[in-house]
């Protein structure tokens, strides 16, 4: 019964190792947003062929095209990365009809290599 034991912990701590690490990500991540100046502000984006600005009460960016590696449609908005870990969210709401967001999705598609929908 040793041998059983011994292989149910070794099961166990394989289990914990895999399960561990994306539990503690999650939790830094929260906790790093938690502190951020900007959490939870309203950013405003303006769209152009060019590309793209950004402004919220403590900062402002401007943004080319070529720097957004791809471009994901969900049914609840568009998820722009600049890179794996740098994206920026605008949801469905933010546009001010589904004209707009019809353009939008016509603009980002012809501008951006990687255009996925998954709506």
């Amino acid at each position: 019964w040793r041998a059983s034991a011994y292989g149910c912990g070794l099961v166990l701590v394989g289990v914990a190792l895999l399960a561990g690490p994306p539990v503690l990500m999650r939790r830094v991540v929260l906790k790093a947003y938690a502190k951020k100046p900007d959490r939870d502000l309203v950013i405003t984006y303006q769209v152009s062929g060019e590309g793209l600005s950004c402004k919220s009460d403590v900062a402002s960016s401007d943004m080319l095209w070529r720097v957004v590696a791809r471009v994901l449609r969900t049914a609840d908005g568009f998820l722009l990365y600049v890179s794996d870990t740098q994206v920026h969210w605008l949801p469905v709401g933010g546009f001010q009809d589904s004209a707009d967001l019809d353009r939008f999705a016509a603009l980002a598609r012809s501008k951006v290599e990687s255009y996925k929908d998954e709506r």
